[in-house]
C-alpha cells in the first residue's frame, strides 16, 4: 500500500479517464497498452499519453521482461494499493475531495456494471457475490477499530492476490475481485 502525501500525486487520478484506466490496471495485472485501449474503447496514442502521466507520479511501471517485440508495451500498476495520508492545505483537501468523488464514483460505477451483467457470468460466480449494509452505533474510536480489523481480514487476501499476480500462477477459475465498503457517521 503506498502512501499518498502529495496532492500532485492525486490530481493525476482526478481524470475520469485515468481513474478508470487505473482501476482497469488492477484488475487485469500487467498487460499491454493495445489491450488497455481496446477495453477503454480508445486510441492507443491516448492510452499511452495517460499512462506516461500515471508513469511520473510512479503509479504504474513498465513490465518490459514480458514483450516479445520492441513494439510491445507492457504496464501494471506499481504499488498494492493507495492510501490518502492527511493532506492539511486548502489546495490539498480541494485535490483529495476531487479525487474522492471520481474514486467514489469509480466505484459504484463498477457495481452498476456488475449489477447489469452478472446474469452472463457463470452460475457459481452469480452466487458468490456478495454485499451488505448495516447499521451501527459505534464512537469514533471504535469505528477506527473496526476499520483496523477489517483491513486485518483482507490483508492475507491482498498478500495472495500480489503472490499470484507477481508470479503469473493463480488457479484457472481465478477472477479479479473487487471489495469496496465506507464506513461514515450519518445525522440521526
Amino acid at each position: 500500500m503506498r502512501q499518498i502525501d502529495d496532492p500532485d500525486v492525486l490530481k493525476v487520478l482526478t481524470s475520469r479517464f485515468r481513474m478508470k484506466l487505473f482501476s482497469l490496471l488492477f484488475r487485469i495485472g500487467p498487460v499491454t497498452v493495445s489491450e488497455l485501449a481496446r477495453r477503454m474503447d480508445a486510441d492507443p496514442g491516448q492510452v499511452s499519453y495517460h499512462l506516461r502521466q500515471l508513469q511520473k507520479h510512479d503509479l504504474i511501471e513498465d513490465v518490459p521482461e514480458l514483450a516479445r517485440d520492441t513494439r510491445e508495451r507492457w504496464v501494471r500498476p506499481a504499488m498494492g494499493g493507495l492510501a490518502v495520508v492527511d493532506l492539511q492545505t486548502p489546495e490539498a483537501r480541494a485535490v483529495v475531495r476531487a479525487w474522492n468523488s471520481q474514486w467514489v464514483i469509480d466505484q459504484f460505477e463498477r457495481l452498476r456494471d456488475f449489477e447489469r451483467t452478472h446474469m452472463t457470468l457463470p452460475e457459481r460466480w452469480q452466487n458468490a457475490a456478495f454485499g451488505g449494509s448495516h447499521h451501527l452505533r459505534l464512537t469514533k474510536d471504535e469505528l477506527a477499530q473496526l476499520a483496523d480489523q477489517l483491513n486485518a481480514v483482507l490483508e492475507p487476501w491482498r498478500e495472495l492476490t500480489k503472490s499470484r499476480v507477481e508470479s503469473s500462477e493463480a488457479p484457472p477459475d481465478t477472477r479479479p475481485i473487487f471489495i469496496f465498503y465506507h464506513a461514515f457517521p450519518e445525522e440521526p
